[in-house]
């Protein structure tokens, strides 16, 4: 809903927030960390070696992280804000689908 929100802008000045700063770069930091915490915790529970598994998770974060950084600024010439809004109500379908599979298996 947050990427939904922030697509918007802001009406009276025309500018978008910048999450490249301040506290919702901090919230970012915070929700990839929780992430990578319950990663590590599940990798310690079966086992697997921690400097590989590390290794290959970063490089392909890495890669996947410049492709889409490079693909998203080309995308967002094009279609703007709506391409946020759309990464958003995206977001939420996958989580719905995830919720949902749970919910009901």
């Amino acid at each position: 809903g947050k990427m939904i929100w922030e697509s918007r802008g802001n009406k009276e000045t025309g500018q978008k927030s910048d999450f490249t700063r301040g506290l919702l770069l901090i919230s970012f930091a915070f929700a990839t960390s929780i992430d990578a915490l319950a990663v590590g915790l599940s990798f310690a529970c079966i086992c697997v070696d921690i400097v590989t598994a590390a290794v290959i998770i970063g490089s392909v974060a890495f890669i996947a992280t410049i492709i889409g950084f490079e693909f998203g600024k080309r995308l967002g010439k094009l279609a703007g804000r709506w391409a946020e809004m759309f990464g958003g109500i995206v977001l939420i379908g996958i989580g719905l689908r995830i919720l949902l599979s749970h919910l009901f298996s």
